[in-house]
């Protein structure tokens, strides 16, 4: 079975400029005050208005046309974007964090990166789960099914 997930992460209030700006967001509520707009096809391509850009690190989806435009979007708010793909256990989480209109943070593709935003998010873990499951990130197996 197959894991993958694309999307910004962040509290709800930092959201709001990326869903009053793209029509095709759509805002999901997940737990410990995070919520979640999946990237769907129809999101980048509304985001990226069909220009070429250069990719980021190892992201499929994040170019750095649309960071530049999330940036403008949010301006000093908080958000995080995260792109995560396993397959027979095999894989890895991406992402990154803008803050005060600039680059925050950004990790490698591993296995612990997912947590590593959230916690930089004010997520902790707990004795018997870690970040990602702390959130219900585990809930669902594709961005996709997010807003089904």
């Amino acid at each position: 079975m197959g894991y993958t997930l694309k999307a910004y992460l962040g509290k709800e209030e930092n959201l709001i400029p990326i869903l009053e700006k793209y029509s095709q967001s759509q805002k999901v509520h997940l737990n410990n005050g995070i919520f979640m707009i999946p990237m769907t096809d129809e999101l980048f391509d509304q985001i990226n208005e069909m220009k070429h850009s250069s990719g980021i690190s190892t992201f499929e989806f994040l170019t750095e046309n649309i960071e530049q435009k999330t940036i403008q979007v949010i301006e000093n708010r908080e958000l995080a974007y995260v792109e995560s793909e396993f397959f027979g256990g095999q894989g890895g989480h991406i992402g990154i964090i803008w803050k005060n209109g600039k680059r925050d943070f950004l990790t490698e593709s591993d296995k612990s990166s997912m947590n590593k935003i959230l916690k930089r998010l004010g997520v902790n873990r707990t004795l018997l789960k870690d970040e990602f499951e702390n959130v219900g990130l585990d809930k669902n197996r594709h961005t996709e099914d997010w807003i089904e």
